[in-house]
């Protein structure tokens, strides 16, 4: 039986037609990865406009090479601050290029005179569990070793991500935390992908089944999470580096900007984290963002899109001025 489902924001509606993603299948996953990369060059204009410089570095990964792409302010210097940003894509589709201009990442490496790292982690079902957080903890202890060289100020790293790469900066600060490993400054958490059960009350809101049309739906995110920890998940016991919303315990971690659309999926998960962050004596701030469904960025000049932006700048400015 239909439950009711919390309304998408009427200016979105208004400026994004209705768009139905396909349903997700290995075959559209195959052709999807077939199409040749932009690489950087989808990023042209950007640059261009910016003055932000873009090189490469290749390391040794866990599961092979790992390319790091690095973006340094038109004006670097030393002791910088460093935004290690992990794409989104569910964990199974995208590059290290994808969302940086669309979240406004590159405009803050002039703004903060920050350097911005991206780094291309193996995709699922190539690897899987753990394998995917191992590839972006090898880029962040990377990061943090050659701080120096990168005119990076060690102690004002943040790690962050969107979508399947915020649950992915998720797993990798558990593991930081659980291995000693870097000392990040600070976690940013767009809409993340936390949690592989799907039972949440937005989880079933936003299905297909309930008549969800917008963004992702949770059948989509359900076939990715099969992707990356393989069928019949749901009832077992996979790592909580893999899925972060099924850690014991969420003390200790870096300080966490969470957000969340309230129209999507991810809602409730990312509130439940939050609160699991208070509840073990970290702090976070969490902002919810009425009608917004999953991806709402897209519609760059809605005035919830600029608040969304607005509240996260707010909260790099503070952390960064008190780093």
């Amino acid at each position: 039986m239909p439950i009711p489902r919390t309304p998408y924001d009427p200016e979105l509606v208004a400026m994004e037609p209705e768009q139905e993603f396909p349903a997700f299948t290995r075959e559209l996953l195959e052709m999807m990865r077939s199409r040749p990369s932009g690489g950087v060059a989808q990023l042209g204009a950007e640059l261009a406009r910016t003055g932000v410089r873009h090189e490469e570095r290749t390391i040794a990964g866990p599961s092979g090479a790992i390319t790091l792409s690095i973006f340094t302010p038109r004006a670097p210097r030393t002791g910088m601050p460093a935004l290690y940003s992990i794409h989104g894509g569910g964990m199974i589709a995208g590059d290290r290029f994808g969302g940086l201009a669309e979240f406004g990442f590159l405009d803050w490496v002039n703004e903060f005179g920050m350097v911005l790292i991206s780094p291309e982690y193996h995709l699922a079902p190539a690897v899987q569990g753990t394998a995917l957080v191992e590839d972006c903890y090898t880029g962040l202890t990377w990061v943090a070793g050659n701080a120096g060289s990168l005119g990076i100020d060690a102690a004002r790293i943040i790690l962050g991500g969107f979508s399947g790469g915020g649950g992915l900066a998720a797993g990798t600060a558990l593991l930081a935390r659980d291995l000693g490993g870097p000392a990040v400054l600070g976690q940013l958490l767009i809409c993340p992908q936390l949690d592989d059960r799907g039972r949440t009350v937005s989880a079933r809101q936003f299905s297909k089944e309930n008549g969800a049309r917008r963004g992702l739906t949770t059948d989509h995110i359900r076939f990715a999470w099969d992707m990356v920890l393989g069928e019949g998940h749901a009832e077992g016991t996979p790592s909580p580096i893999a899925v972060p919303a099924r850690a014991p315990d969420l003390s200790g971690l870096p300080q966490a900007y969470l957000d969340a659309g309230s129209a999507e999926p991810f809602r409730d998960e990312t509130v439940d984290y939050a609160s699991r962050i208070w509840a073990g004596g970290g702090q976070a701030e969490l902002h919810i963002w009425a009608g917004g469904w999953h991806g709402f960025e897209t519609a760059a000049k809605a005035t919830v899109t600029a608040a969304a932006r607005a509240a996260r700048e707010s909260w790099l400015r503070r952390i960064l001025a008190a780093g």
